[in-house]
């Protein structure tokens, strides 16, 4: 997911939209900019978006991320970027999970689905008899 922000379209808001593009240029950030098919919002789009100035940025222009405040400066980041996590398994799992990984590798997500389905209802006749 990218990090969104979204401007009404209003002399003010292109003044304030310029300093938004301009900033993330001079920071070497590619941002996307668009706008709503009827020209009444700005949106920017991007893996991280500057706001040079804290107080151009207000919360009705967040879509989605989450914001950084550095020092007069805001940056939006995306709000699900995952965190790397270190598990250690024991062999019967790695074991188990193998032998799942095997079992799935050759199929379809419709197949296993399928199969997931026919499972459970099996299952679910047995407990109803």
């Amino acid at each position: 997911m990218k990090a969104k922000i979204r401007l009404n379209n209003n002399v003010p808001n292109q003044e304030t939209a310029r300093k938004i593009r301009q900033a993330n240029r001079d920071a070497d950030n590619p941002i996307d900019i668009s706008f709503k098919e009827d020209l009444t919002e700005i949106y920017f789009e991007g893996e991280r978006i500057f706001i040079p100035e804290k107080d151009m940025f207000t919360e009705e222009m967040l879509v989605h991320g989450q914001v950084k405040e550095k020092n007069n400066t805001i940056e939006i980041t995306p709000k699900d970027k995952g965190k790397t996590v270190n598990l250690h398994l024991d062999a019967d799992l790695v074991a188990e999970l193998n032998e799942i990984k095997n079992h799935i590798v050759s199929k379809t997500q419709h197949d296993i689905i399928l199969e997931i389905f026919k499972k459970g209802m099996d299952q679910y006749n047995k407990e109803k008899k």
